[in-house]
């Protein structure tokens, strides 16, 4: 855990920079980005803001969100607003991990989600977005994120 909090720490220090900008930048869609190559590796970023969310509720309707789809939660610290999960290997795709940051400033819940690819691995873009922000476009501030997080709150995985 203690190098998960350290990879975290890095991506809360990073989301705080980058904040003011996305406060203003709008949808899922609008913030999300591609970085890297196939060689290195290619990574994805996804972004949304919620008014009246905090870190542990986005964390706990996260967890529910991606247990539904299927995704392995690897650790979660709702309190610390973070969350690892891996998309599982099936077929002939590789599992690889995805860090989700929760953090609020002002009132508003901002959620970064960024999956990285391992070296090899090449997902498109057109892809990767629609799946991302289904999953960060189903968050919820106020009294339906809190009821949404208790909800979530003890998910299980769903095995495809």
């Amino acid at each position: 855990m203690t190098l998960l909090r350290s990879a975290i720490g890095l991506s809360l220090a990073v989301s705080a920079l980058a904040a003011p900008g996305i406060a203003r930048a709008g949808t899922c869609e609008d913030t999300f980005t591609k970085k890297g190559n196939e060689i290195g590796g290619i990574r994805f970023v996804a972004t949304t803001t919620v008014p009246d969310m905090s870190p542990k509720i986005a964390i706990q309707q996260l967890r529910g969100i991606v247990a539904a789809k299927g995704y392995d939660i690897i650790a979660e610290e709702a309190e610390f607003g973070s969350m690892l999960i891996e998309q599982p290997m099936t077929g002939k795709a590789r599992a690889f991990p995805i860090e989700i940051t929760a953090t609020q400033a002002a009132g508003m819940g901002t959620v970064v989600m960024e999956a990285k690819l391992r070296a090899g691995m090449t997902v498109k873009k057109e892809l990767a977005m629609p799946e991302m922000c289904s999953i960060l476009n189903q968050l919820k501030g106020g009294k339906a994120g809190i009821a949404a997080a208790k909800a979530g709150a003890g998910a299980a995985t769903v095995q495809a």
